[in-house]
Formats: structure tokens, C-alpha cells, sequence
């Protein structure tokens, strides 16, 4: 199990962000997994795991703006007692 997700760590850091950017694009464009796993000759795994990350690139985290807004809301409780 360990020697799997190695291999998956290898074959995410010799990938370029360009090629990143491409597997990221081409998913968005409707192309399955497996068949970008069979063009750039990775494992559908590993497919998943880029895509994941790009999209946790490129959306804002939600968790951290909830936070945000409590914040705020007790800064206000506190300026008004």
C-alpha cells in the first residue's frame, strides 16, 4: 500500500503544471478519467488527485469564510456591550 501511494506521489511531481493545467481542463471538458490516465500514461488515480488539487486551487475555501463571518458577528457584540 505504501509503495502505491509513492508512485502516485512520484508521478504527480514529475507532471508539469502546464500538463496539470491540461488534465485539469480536459475533465472540465467532459473527458473521462480513464482516458486522460491512457494519454498521459498515469493511473486514473492519480488523474483524480491532480484534478482535486487544481480544483482546490481554484475555489475559495468555504470554511474559512464562515469563520470570517464570526468574526465580524463577535466583533460587533463586543463594540455594542
Amino acid at each position: 500500500m505504501c509503495t502505491m501511494s509513492a508512485l502516485m506521489i512520484k508521478a504527480t511531481f514529475r507532471l508539469t503544471e502546464i500538463e496539470k493545467q491540461k488534465i485539469f481542463k480536459l475533465r472540465e471538458m467532459g473527458v473521462r478519467p480513464p482516458d486522460i490516465a491512457r494519454r498521459f500514461g498515469l493511473s486514473e488515480g492519480v488523474v483524480h488527485k491532480i484534478i482535486q488539487a487544481q480544483r482546490a486551487l481554484i475555489q475559495p475555501p468555504k470554511i474559512a469564510a464562515q469563520s470570517d463571518l464570526l468574526t465580524q458577528g463577535d466583533l460587533h457584540k463586543q463594540e455594542a456591550s
